[in-house]
């Protein structure tokens, strides 16, 4: 059988199947399925992308909504917090006399003027000190209350052999306060005293004039006194 022979006898058996009466109805059907089929695997396909995207969402609302409760309660929080560090108080003039308040000797500070070093040396036995605090009296020179320059604990009350009585009140951050030349004391060792508080009367020691009735103020830190800076 040559090539055309071939030819003609194949277009021979699909004009006979073409015209058996299942052909058309079957092929109708097998079209149909396979329409049918696409249709449902895209349909299938878009359910399933809608699914993850609601999915996606979903997990994202709820990461929103945990993450402004958080926000909520990190507020309150804020809001009910008291605060790390108490508001720092700054030093007060030791006495109860206001405007009447007078300074007799200063704290000798290296870097003050000549004439301010003069005024901060202390005359005694023939010899002159320089004065490691300030020394505070009342215009009138009569007794006065002594309070806490500070808030804090007392630390020491003793006789000093040229200062007189005197007390000691320990403060944060490594500083002291010494009250010196007391002639009645209010306050014992262990006490705590908020600033303000009285802790005795003004009085005299060796380096007092006759008759000034003063308190001597010094102020320690790290274990030096340093310049009150009144």
């Amino acid at each position: 059988m040559n090539e055309k022979e071939r030819k003609l006898f194949q277009e021979s058996k699909w004009k006979r199947l073409t015209r058996q009466r299942w052909f058309y109805p079957t092929l109708y059907i097998t079209l149909v399925a396979v329409m049918l089929t696409g249709v449902m695997i895209y349909q299938f396909q878009g359910a399933e992308e809608v699914e993850r995207d609601s999915s996606r969402d979903t997990s994202f609302d709820v990461e929103q909504n945990d993450l402004v409760e958080h926000q909520q309660a990190g507020g309150n929080e804020d809001e009910d917090a008291e605060p790390v560090m108490s508001e720092q108080e700054s030093l007060v003039i030791p006495t109860t006399l206001g405007s009447d308040t007078e300074v007799l000797t200063n704290f000798y500070d290296v870097e003050a003027s000549a004439e301010d070093q003069e005024n901060a040396l202390i005359f005694y036995n023939n010899q002159y000190y320089q004065s490691q605090g300030v020394d505070f009296t009342s215009a009138s020179g009569e007794e006065f209350d002594v309070i806490a320059a500070l808030s804090g604990t007392v630390l020491d009350v003793r006789e000093d052999q040229l200062l007189g009585t005197l007390v000691e009140l320990e403060h944060e951050e490594e500083k002291m306060t010494v009250y010196a030349s007391l002639s009645d004391v209010t306050v014992e060792p262990g006490e705590e005293v908020s600033q303000g508080d009285v802790i005795g009367r003004s009085g005299e020691n060796v380096y007092t004039e006759t008759g000034v009735s003063k308190v001597h103020f010094q102020l320690i830190e790290d274990g030096q006194p340093v310049n009150p800076g009144f």
